[in-house]
Order: structure tokens, then sequence, then C-alpha cells
């Protein structure tokens, strides 16, 4: 069979991870696959026949468009797999021009206008609530999966590297900084937490935050450690007690997943399906500064329950949240459409 993935992104982040180990999984499984993306993503596709080609301009873009019609007219792929909102409204307005196309469009985050996603002839979603207002028939949420290795040695001891009191309770947050992470609610509980707080990444946001740890004088509490690769991630969430997500905003977030395989308790808010695979007792109502004290008080004095009520939900993601079964049911749709 016959795969083209679409991307129209040139970010650095979930989309893109996804599209690349998905890309690379397909290939290994047999299929032939095609990437058509930014030429900045050439070197994560080497053994995959990459076509460059740079979407993000604009989506009316008569040239681009055109570009990209051609390509796809002559290439003749079984199915144009679109990863979010711009690739697919792009593929969507010229495949009445192209005979026998079918296509297959990733959701990876809440949109308001679905009606590109509603043309696609089948929508896969990452997680149920961001499909909810979705009214194409044909619809699945798929998880993202990563390939997590588990005879990694993670152990760091962070009191020693971030020069951390031995006595304290380190939580961390990764992502990165802005606005949408609401990371200044987590600075701003410091005010009322006896914990030392690890904040992984860097963004347009990081010197706002720092002034603000300032200015409330709690930058002794948090360190900033700036963007790290994601081996040094995993270690300071494996070693972490807790990691608290604060986002007004987030589509399946792979810091999760990974937070899931470290075996470290996660608090977040009430994001993509945080409620239905946490439960409300770890869930943090949206911009609730309070709330956000109160849980982590709640993990810190009730440590050995939590991670007792977390065991279950570290199984459940070692079944469902690997790379394996993400391609399998990606697999599983294009059969679907292909024998149509």
């Amino acid at each position: 069979m016959k795969i083209c993935q679409v991307l129209a992104g040139n970010e650095d982040g979930g989309l893109e991870k996804h599209t690349i180990e998905l890309s690379k999984q397909l290939k290994k499984r047999g299929f032939d696959v095609s990437v058509i993306a930014h030429k900045d993503f050439t070197p994560h596709f080497k053994d995959i026949n990459f076509i460059p080609l740079d979407l993000s301009k604009g989506r009316n873009n008569f040239f681009i468009l055109y570009k990209l019609f051609k390509i796809l007219k002559k290439e003749k792929f079984d199915i144009v797999h679109t990863q979010a909102n711009k690739a697919t409204d792009m593929v969507n307005k010229i495949r009445a021009f192209i005979n026998d196309i079918k296509v297959v469009s990733t959701l990876h985050n809440y949109k308001s206008n679905l009606k590109a996603f509603e043309k696609s002839d089948y929508a896969i979603t990452v997680s149920d609530k961001i499909s909810e207002n979705l009214k194409n028939p044909n619809k699945v949420t798929i998880y993202n999966g990563i390939n997590f290795d588990n005879s990694l040695n993670l152990y760091l001891d962070l009191y020693k590297r971030y020069n951390i009191q031995r006595d304290k309770f380190i939580i961390c947050s990764v992502a990165r900084f802005t606005k949408v992470k609401r990371f200044e609610l987590l600075v701003e509980a410091m005010k009322s937490l006896d914990i030392h707080l690890l904040l992984v990444g860097d963004g347009t946001e990081s010197d706002n935050l720092k002034l603000l740890a300032s200015r409330l004088n709690v930058d002794l509490k948090i360190t900033f450690t700036g963007a790290l690769d994601n081996i040094e991630v995993k270690k300071i969430i494996s070693n972490s007690s807790l990691f608290v997500m604060s986002s007004d905003n987030e589509g399946f977030p792979y810091t999760f997943v990974e937070t899931m395989f470290c075996k470290t308790p996660f608090i977040s808010t009430p994001v993509s399906d945080m409620k239905k695979l946490l439960g409300e007792k770890y869930i943090i109502q949206f911009n609730n500064l309070n709330d956000i004290v109160d849980k982590v008080n709640y993990v810190q004095n009730n440590y050995k329950n939590v991670v007792d009520d977390f065991k279950e939900k570290f199984e459940f993601a070692e079944k469902n949240f690997t790379i394996d079964n993400m391609v399998n049911e990606t697999i599983k749709v294009y059969k679907g459409l292909k024998s149509e």
C-alpha cells in the first residue's frame, strides 16, 4: 500500500514527533511511505521518500496548492494521511481534481472549525474529548504512542544535580514555555508549598517566569533547567515525585505518556482525556491556584497511597500508549478504506 503523510507545520512538537514516528514504523512494516513536509524535516526521514514542500505558508496560497496537487496527482497514493488542520484543509481543497484519492486526517488538538476533517474519508483523533464536536461518521480515537526502552538506566540524583535540600519533595513539569501552558500558576503556587519545582523547557515566556519567581521570592524553590534532550527529560521525570500539568489546552500530551512509562504520578487540568484517564482525584480545575496547592499537598502528604493508586494507570499505559498499538490501529483504518 502506498501511503503519503502530509505535514504542514515547521515546528518541533508533539504533532511533528507523531508524524515522524508513525512514518518510520509504517516503513518498517513494509508500507511504501512518502512524506510531504518542510525541507527542515529532511534529516528525520532518511530512509523514507521525502518530498520537501513548505506548506507552512498561507493555506490559500495558489502556487503552493498547485505544487501539492501536482505531487499527489503524479504519485497516485492509495492513502493520503494529513496531520492536523492546515494539511487537512489544503489536501481537501484539491482532492476533487484527483481521481480515487482516499484521505485520512488526524485531529491533534481542539479546533472550532472542523469542516476540513468532515470532508475526509476517515478522521483519527488523539483523544475522545477533542472528537466530541466532529461530525464525520467515520472517526476513531487512537492515542499517541511512544517507544520506551525499559532497559534504560534513568537514575539521576536530582538533589545533587540541582543542589536541592535532601528533605524537599520534588515535582516537575515539562513543556514549551508558552502562555497556554500556564506555568505562572505553578510559580505562584510555590509561595504556599514547601517543595522544590523543576521546570524543564524554554520558550517565549521563559524570562517572564524567572522574573515572576524572583518577584514572589520563590526563585530558590524553583530550578529552570532549560531545554534538555529526551533522555535527560526522562531522568528528571523518573526521579521526581510528581508531574504537574497546568495547561489550558492540550491535544494528547506526549509528556503524559512518557510520565506514565516513567512511573511517576501525574496531576493535570482536565485537558484532553485526562479526567477519564486519571480520575477526578488527580484533576486540577483550570486557572485555579488554590486547587494546584491543595492537590500537590494531597499527593505529598499521601504519597504511598497515591503511588498505589497509579499502579493500575501505569499498567494501562504500558498496554495502550505504545508505538505498536498506535501503528496497528492506524493500519486498520488504512486497510478498511482500501478495501472499500
